[in-house]
């Protein structure tokens, strides 16, 4: 049986409110007016990432998470934890709208994060309220076919339907093949539900599909010989521009016809460049983002982190945050007018098959 609350009761409950919420005030700005070893002393920090531990986002992320430590004041324990669906845009979302925005939870920034975050209703986080900390590499990634398929062109495509696997619908491994059919009128049709790049790469190999997007890392270390006797062929290169590893190969983002799709692959291909980049979100202390910057720029030039990169043969052409977060901002740069012409591109893309 519930007991009612007496008058007297009641008050002191009330009384009590602004009590409690001046003292989670202090006690926040208290918080805030820690140094960064202060506050970092003791915790444990979170790097997340929205796909697959085994693939290359959780790779980059151990990698760091290993080293950078070593860097940070406080010495805090950092772990990877994986928040995977929607493509990587669950972990975005978790981000933005669940986790603290203290410092102490970094992501493993997915590539689809600006192009999400402007254009798919799901995305409830902007991209602009993301603060870089580095990137560690620059993304290679190609589109691949088989032998079997009997496609060596994409002008061959236009003329034949192959599957191609995908992670999410609106993740670059899916769109991708959709962005080519659009602008291209290529025949691919899309099988969007693996969970991360690893297991659309084994469903590759297995002959489940015949086309798939493969991270240059990927190509050259697991398959080289049949990269090289063309028993798997690249069509294109997911990228702004030329990528040196392949001379001559298609560049994604240099196909636009119109000034509106020109204007779509700009900030779409921006994510290529952001790579593996890492960064924190919101309303974070200005001096903990810049000791983060700090310490990721320490651990760049650490003879442990290099000589780990070295003998695994990891593909490493770091940019400071400052600089990724002038090359992320320039691609959002456009008219209203510009902006609702690419949403739609956008909705016409995502309402495709």
């Amino acid at each position: 049986m519930r007991k009612r609350l007496g008058r007297k009761h009641l008050g002191r409950m009330l009384l009590g409110l602004p009590l409690a919420i001046f003292a989670a005030a202090v006690a926040a700005q208290s918080s805030y007016a820690q140094t960064p070893a202060q506050f970092f002393a003791g915790k444990t920090v979170k790097i997340i990432i929205g796909f697959s531990p085994a693939g290359t986002y959780g790779q980059y992320s151990q990698l760091m998470a290993r080293h950078i430590k070593k860097h940070v004041p406080g010495n805090p324990a950092i772990i990877v934890q994986s928040v995977r669906g929607a493509g990587g845009i669950a972990a975005l979302n978790y981000l933005a709208n669940i986790a603290p925005q203290d410092g102490t939870v970094l992501i493993t920034a997915p590539i689809n994060v600006v192009q999400d975050g402007l254009l798919n209703p799901k995305a409830q986080y902007d991209p602009a309220k993301f603060q870089w900390i580095g990137r560690t590499m620059e993304l290679v990634q190609l589109g691949v076919v088989t032998q079997k398929s009997g496609i060596t062109t994409l002008a061959d495509a236009t003329k034949k339907s192959i599957n191609a696997g995908g992670i999410g619908a609106t993740n670059p491994t899916s769109m991708n093949w959709k962005i080519i059919n659009k602008i291209l009128g290529t025949k691919f049709n899309i099988i969007s539900g693996y969970k991360g790049l690893p297991d659309a790469t084994l469903a590759f190999t297995r002959g489940e599909v015949d086309a798939v997007m493969m991270n240059w890392e990927t190509a050259v270390q697991r398959f080289p010989n049949e990269m090289k006797s063309g028993k798997f062929k690249p069509l294109f290169a997911y990228s702004s521009g030329p990528v040196a590893e392949v001379k001559g190969l298609t560049a994604l983002g240099q196909i636009g016809k119109t000034d509106v799709q020109k204007a779509f692959l700009r900030v779409y291909t921006v994510g290529p460049r952001i790579g593996r980049s890492l960064a924190v979100y919101g309303s974070v202390p200005s001096e903990r983002l810049a000791m983060w910057r700090k310490s990721f720029d320490a651990m760049l030039k650490d003879a442990e982190f290099l000589a780990e990169v070295n003998k695994r043969k990891m593909r490493f052409d770091p940019l400071p945050g400052t600089e990724v977060a002038k090359f992320v901002g320039e691609s959002m740069q456009f008219s209203k007018e510009t902006l609702a012409g690419v949403k739609d591109f956008y909705k016409q893309l995502t309402s495709e098959k």
